[in-house]
């Protein structure tokens, strides 16, 4: 908030000014009551003094009397239309209050007004990255660096927006510009770990580098945060979630080391931070007959991948004679499913602050605690790395172990599980029945498309290839190619990330994949736009076959596939994560479309492609099989079961994934 006590206006009564400066001083020093009656003085010595208003309106605003305040800069501005420090506080207080747009257009005047004002052209970039406008945030806080060099707010938002664009090299040297600027920034330093992380590769061996890139940046964060250090324990419990290593379990290997010291560090944070939430709480006892008191958090109360997949069949499916389920929310994000578990949670909790949720779980005295996911929502990650419940689960919603000692049980599929899967978790492997979860058909209505129009030629084969993007890695993308060699007409379909250099650097190395085989990839690659969840069913209705990505294959967009009766062809791999199609078929009773190995599944692809009385075969039985998906209730009931003797005792797997009590 920019503040001067100088007067504009030469003809003020320096008694006043006097005041301004006796005023200034007192907040310096905490004296509030000393600060309020300069002030009133000021006014009454000067009551036109533009000055005088200015500091009443920054007075009214740090004592946080924002109506007051913010009526109080507008009369400054309407005084004085071109007094541009007026302006500016005026917009960092519409910002406080989540007017955003408003802000955003102040700031404008004032940068127009003033080009040269750096804290400016920094506040104006900052709103407009709150209001996704990444080109105008980007040319905004490219201005502040030229102004403010030494900010280091500047260099941390120019790196958000550099790993935004997947740009990990001009990334990774902002996010260090900015942790030298400010030491103990762990934000700076987290986004310095994460950007070692990007969404694409553009070539195999870039993995590998990353990846050592990754454990020495994180072993160098976890080094320079002292948990006896108060100051530097707030500093990075604040920072915990604001960036994650999300795209870590991209790279198609084993994970545990590096989330384990990622986990530790965070618990220890956390721990550190909030020493009342640190330890387990005590079971709570049961009544004969209570049902037991599960908690489900997550920022995905709202139509999502993680609701399609887990919350709304449990919310549908656990028996509430033995399990009472309390939502929360950690969202902002909210729509129709948001207010479907809101009427049949027995309590839901949204809107709160981190403390608030954090306090609100703990006093709801649960006996388990259960993240669909964690990784992908900010508060969930910091939650997750507490102790808010006796027992604490994760689902496999984003399907990685998380390392976090405070994580009890990864509840996982027992079709997708690998042998010797428990040595890849830091958690103990609950293996469900089945997929593990329960998933009643999606009910969405097709939008008519016309996919002509995207580019997708009407006779020709379509392969669906719908992952997000950082599922495609180059060591693969060969496999396109030698599928289109033997369909000639064969189109390859993906689908643009919302982010237009992504799509456009997979595109190039997709180019480079067929022209090694002497192939156009123009005449047989297709990046489609983002699209509506009615032109997505009418996407998988117009393709011909679903080709899992390999290493990461498709969870929930293969589930959608199957139910419109599409053909996949999938070959499982080393870990849980790619091994969701092929649990998925193999639940359907399809199994002939699960490759052996690369070869089986460039020969699968071709032979789908070529062959339109096997495909139809393929898909009538398909359909027939999905009601052992949609109709399995199996996981339902060894989740009640495995919660209760979780709740009671230890728990031990037994064969075919069923829970038995030790």
């Amino acid at each position: 908030m920019e503040t001067r006590v100088m007067t504009q206006n030469t003809q003020t009564d320096m008694s006043a000014a006097s005041l301004l400066r006796r005023a200034a001083l007192a907040r310096r020093q905490n004296r509030l009551p000393e600060e309020a009656a300069a002030l009133q003085a000021a006014l009454r010595a000067a009551p036109q003094d533009v000055d005088v208003h200015f500091a009443i309106a920054n007075a009214l605003f740090a004592r946080g009397r924002h109506p007051a305040a913010l009526a109080q800069f507008r009369r400054v501005i309407a005084i004085a239309p071109e007094f541009v420090q007026a302006q500016h506080n005026l917009a960092i207080l519409l910002k406080k209050q989540g007017k955003t747009a408003a802000a955003a257009a102040v700031l404008n005047r004032v940068v127009r007004l003033n080009p040269t004002l750096g804290g400016s052209q920094l506040a104006l970039g900052d709103a407009r990255l709150t209001q996704a406008d990444h080109v105008g945030a980007q040319a905004a806080l490219e201005r502040a660096a030229l102004l403010l060099p030494a900010e280091s707010r500047v260099w941390l938002l120019l790196g958000f927006l550099a790993k935004r664009r997947d740009d990990p090299d001009r990334a990774a040297s902002c996010f260090d510009r900015a942790s030298k600027l400010a030491r103990m920034d762990s934000v700076a330093r987290l986004g310095l770990c994460m950007a070692r992380l990007p969404s694409l590769y553009d070539q195999s061996e870039d993995i590998e580098l990353a990846r050592r890139q990754y454990a020495a940046d994180l072993e160098s964060l976890v080094a320079s945060v002292r948990l006896d250090d108060p100051a530097a324990v707030q500093e990075a419990a604040n920072a915990i979630g604001s960036f994650q290593p999300y795209y870590l379990a991209y790279q198609e290997r084993c994970d545990r080391p590096l989330q384990e010291l990622y986990g530790r560090f965070v618990a220890g944070v956390m721990a550190a931070r909030y020493p009342a939430w640190a330890n387990r709480p005590p079971m709570p006892p049961r009544s004969p007959g209570e049902p037991l008191r599960v908690g489900v958090a997550s920022g995905f109360f709202r139509w999502h991948t993680i609701w399609k997949l887990m919350i709304r069949g449990w919310m549908d499916g656990l028996d509430p004679a033995r399990i009472q389920l309390y939502g929360y929310h950690t969202a902002a994000i909210r729509d129709d499913c948001t207010e479907q578990a809101r009427s049949r949670f027995h309590r839901f909790a949204d809107g709160l602050s981190f403390d608030a949720m954090a306090a609100a779980i703990r006093a709801d005295d649960l006996h388990a605690l259960i993240y669909p996911e964690i990784g992908m929502d900010p508060m969930t990650s910091k939650l997750a790395a507490l102790r808010l419940a006796p027992v604490q689960c994760v689902s496999w919603g984003h399907p990685d172990t998380t390392g976090l000692p405070t994580i009890d049980c990864v509840l996982s599929s027992d079709l997708m599980e690998p042998e010797g899967a428990d040595e890849h978790y830091s958690e103990r492997l609950i293996r469900l029945p089945g997929l593990g979860i329960a998933y009643p058909p999606l009910v969405v209505d097709s939008e008519a498309t016309d996919f002509a129009a995207f580019g997708v030629r009407p006779s020709s084969i379509a392969y669906l290839c719908c992952q997000y993007v950082s599922k495609y890695l180059p060591q693969h993308d060969d496999l396109f190619p030698r599928i289109a060699l033997h369909v000639p007409d064969s189109q390859f379909l993906f689908i643009n990330p919302r982010a237009d250099g992504v799509a456009a650097r997979l595109r190039k190395r997709l180019d480079a994949a067929f022209a090694r085989h002497g192939l156009d990839a123009a005449r047989h690659v297709v990046i489609l736009p983002y699209l509506r969840p009615g032109q997505y069913v009418a996407l998988n209705r117009r393709a011909n076959v679903y080709l899992d990505s390999v290493g990461w294959s498709g969870g929930n967009t293969t589930l959608e596939a199957v139910a419109e009766g599409l053909p996949v062809v999938t070959l499982p791999g080393a870990l849980m994560r790619g091994r969701h199609s092929g649990a998925i078929l193999t639940q359907a009773g399809v199994t002939e479309t699960i490759a052996a190995d690369l070869d089986d599944y460039v020969a699968l692809a071709i032979r789908l492609g070529n062959d339109p009385v096997w495909r139809a075969t393929v898909s009538v039985r398909i359909q027939e099989g999905c009601r052992h998906i949609h109709e399995d209730t199996r996981p339902l009931r060894a989740l009640e079961d495995a919660l209760e003797w979780l709740a009671e005792g230890e728990v031990q797997i037994g064969v075919a994934g069923t829970c038995q009590r030790l």
